[in-house]
């Protein structure tokens, strides 16, 4: 649903920013916090795979599923 040029101009005042910028903020943190999790995911996993506790398998999963989840995210917030 799109804004009415009267929405569009008292959200500018009222904020100083247009919609479209205030949209692409929100995205942008949604995707860099969706990264650093993927990122805090991916060493804690490296992490149990260099001392022994968690096997190769588990790892190489953990990778993927996190991957696939950043990807599927991407895909629906990009587009």
């Amino acid at each position: 649903m799109r804004m009415t040029d009267a929405q569009n101009s008292a959200f500018q005042n009222a904020s100083g920013f247009s919609p479209q910028s205030s949209s692409t903020l929100w995205l942008s943190m949604v995707l860099v916090l969706a990264l650093l999790w993927c990122a805090w995911v991916i060493w804690t996993a490296y992490r149990g795979w260099a001392t022994g506790s968690v096997r190769f398998g588990a790892f190489g999963g953990s990778t993927a599923r996190v991957l696939l989840a950043l990807l599927v995210l991407m895909f629906f917030t990009l587009s």
